[in-house]
């Protein structure tokens, strides 16, 4: 393969990887939003069973507690736990995509740096061998024609018109 083949294929893959980069960080983030949604919901279940576990063990207490609360608070509030359990939920969850992406994108770079020092290695060759310049001469035929501007004698005449009716 020439060096100009391996570097144009160097350069479409580092082309490609550049817009994988941009495509996996779109991607994350619309991940990283789905799963934050994810986390918040299961989070928000975890509590809730947790909370029906506690009920159950505490319900004449917590009954007379949840009605104060209630009265206190107003409908439609969160109580500090739950959102505290809620907001660590959450915070666990971005931990762990924020790992994830990490890893992803040092696999990326690592191979962006293999990629980058091949194509150094291959720039210090030349890009192409250099043209020799070494022309086929056409040899001509050595033809000697005689006698060209003769007059034409009765012998040459009729082998002329010989020559024509045969064609």
């Amino acid at each position: 393969m020439n060096a100009t083949t391996i570097l144009n294929e160097i350069l479409q893959k580092l082309s490609v990887l550049t817009n994988e980069e941009e495509l996996t960080q779109e991607l994350s983030e619309v991940e990283t939003q789905e799963e934050v949604v994810e986390a918040v919901s299961e989070a928000t279940e975890e509590v809730q069973e947790e909370l029906a576990e506690t009920e159950e063990v505490e319900a004449a207490s917590e009954e007379v507690e949840a009605k104060e609360e209630e009265t206190e608070l107003g409908e439609g509030y969160v109580s500090e736990e739950k959102y505290m359990a809620d907001m660590t939920a959450m915070k666990a969850e971005i931990d762990s995509i924020k790992k994830m992406v990490e890893v992803e994108m040092s696999e990326v770079k690592k191979e962006k740096e293999m990629l980058s020092e091949q194509v150094k290695e291959l720039s210090k060759e030349p890009a192409a061998e250099p043209i020799k310049h070494s022309p086929e001469e056409e040899s001509k035929p050595n033809l000697n024609l005689y006698a060209q501007s003769r007059t034409a004698t009765t012998a040459d005449r009729v082998l002329q018109r010989i020559s024509n009716i045969k064609k």
